[in-house]
């Protein structure tokens, strides 16, 4: 599914060298002195079982309660494929898939896109003050991300 997208990576991020576990990424960058800093892509068929499981899986792995239909309905939006995305921005212990210990003082910024066809997600993780400091080229990354159009 890699090609059927585009995108300008931020300077200063680069891709990982380590293979998806799951498979799931089409691109997986790193960033940050250590490479302690990780945003990826994934594309999902049909709803990907649905907004609000994905928000509260992604509490869930901050460390934080599950959030109420109430409170996902009043997420905010930002642009995203001449569309609305869903965005989120949580603080919490971070544990990641497969990760055996929750690392503190983490953050969570996240772009969730769903159309009939398919969902698409950017996630971004790292400590707190690496995310904050990436704030800005997340958003830029997000709006780099494009269907890729084959020229005539």
């Amino acid at each position: 599914f890699r090609q059927l997208l585009t995108w300008t990576v931020p300077e200063g991020w680069r891709e990982s060298d380590k293979p998806d576990p799951m498979g799931m990424r089409l691109v997986d960058l790193r960033f940050g002195s250590d490479n302690e800093g990780e945003c990826y892509i994934s594309l999902m068929p049909g709803s990907a079982g649905g907004l609000e499981a994905n928000v509260n899986r992604w509490r869930t792995q901050m460390g934080q309660p599950a959030y109420t239909p109430d409170e996902i309905a009043k997420l905010p939006k930002k642009p995203f494929f001449n569309r609305e995305a869903t965005f989120v921005s949580f603080d919490g212990d971070f544990k990641g898939f497969g990760a055996s210990e929750a690392q503190t003082g983490f953050s969570l910024l996240g772009l969730i896109h769903s159309a009939e066809q398919a969902t698409i997600f950017v996630k971004l993780t790292g400590p707190k003050a690496l995310v904050e400091k990436n704030a800005a080229a997340f958003d830029a990354f997000c709006q780099s991300i494009k269907p890729n159009v084959p020229k005539e």
